[in-house]
């Protein structure tokens, strides 16, 4: 099976951009291709076995690597449409996001907790799949798509499209191709609760995606601008304690776990919802 990687990345004079796959917890670098310093592309062929693959994208000057994208949330390819053998994606470079705090195990597993799930196959004969980065969803809730066309809902909100969580604070959604007319599709995304009403729709002007020429066997692959919605962090009561400070009566006196297990049963008991702690061993 085929996969056809383009990305839009604008570098100076003597850098390369490279495809890093990872596998078996290995990293391979496959150089990418230019014409303009701006559009690259690389294809690359894959076993149809392996169901997901996790890659990167960084900038070299000849061996040396110049700078890397933010890999705390690195790109994830389901291969999970099973009459595709070939994959073509279009990438944007993942930057660190002003609010990277929100992909922190602090939020994903605790504060906004939503659990990835594996994207469930699909036999379309064309995909369209979309992906899109969305950390201010909270335990509960789901993203959905609804637009134009009647694959998209004709924008009734009972017919909007769920996404997969499919990667931590990252959705996506198959959509069956055939069923596209048009030269793009203009949509939006919605913030759906676990019954499946909308509670609110993103920021901004309506998205559009000009569409390709999708043959049979092919999935397309968007990768779009990170979506915001009119949702603010929560406020909670917490304590801030350095485990040193944790002191009691069966204790080593200067702090231990046994201490902190003890802070979380009082703080439990006292209604407080966050416990920092000051780093535990010198951060230098």
């Amino acid at each position: 099976m085929t996969i056809h990687f383009h990305i839009e990345y604008r570098t100076a004079f003597g850098e390369e951009l490279s495809l890093n796959i990872i596998k078996n917890n290995e990293v391979k670098a496959y150089r990418m291709t230019t014409i303009d310093g701006v559009q690259w592309w690389c294809d690359f062929n894959y076993s149809k076995a392996d169901r997901v693959l996790a890659y990167y994208y960084k900038v070299q000057v000849g061996d040396s690597v110049e700078r890397s994208e933010w890999q705390t949330v690195k790109h994830v390819l389901d291969l999970t449409c099973d009459a595709a053998t070939d994959y073509t994606v279009y990438d944007r470079w993942n930057a660190m996001p002003e609010d990277s705090y929100l992909y922190s195990s602090a939020f994903t597993d605790c504060i906004n907790h939503l659990e990835p799930q594996s994207m469930q196959p699909t036999a379309y004969a064309k995909t369209l799949r979309l992906t899109v980065r969305a950390p201010q969803l909270r335990e509960g809730q789901r993203l959905a798509v609804v637009g134009t066309q009647k694959a998209l809902g004709e924008w009734n909100l009972d017919k909007a499209l769920p996404m997969t969580l499919h990667n931590y604070c990252e959705w996506a959604v198959d959509i069956d191709a055939s069923l596209l007319h048009d030269d793009s599709i203009e949509f939006k995304l919605v913030v759906e609760n676990g019954s499946g009403l909308v509670m609110m729709w993103e920021c901004g002007c309506n998205r559009i995606v000009t569409m390709p020429q999708i043959e049979n066997g092919q999935t397309v692959v968007y990768s779009l601008d990170q979506a915001f919605f009119e949702m603010w962090d929560r406020r909670f009561a917490g304590t801030l304690v350095p485990v040193f400070s944790l002191r009691s009566k069966t204790s080593a006196g200067i702090g231990d776990f046994g201490d902190l297990k003890m802070m979380i049963d009082l703080m439990a008991k006292t209604g407080q919802r966050v416990l920092q702690l000051l780093p535990i061993n010198d951060t230098t």
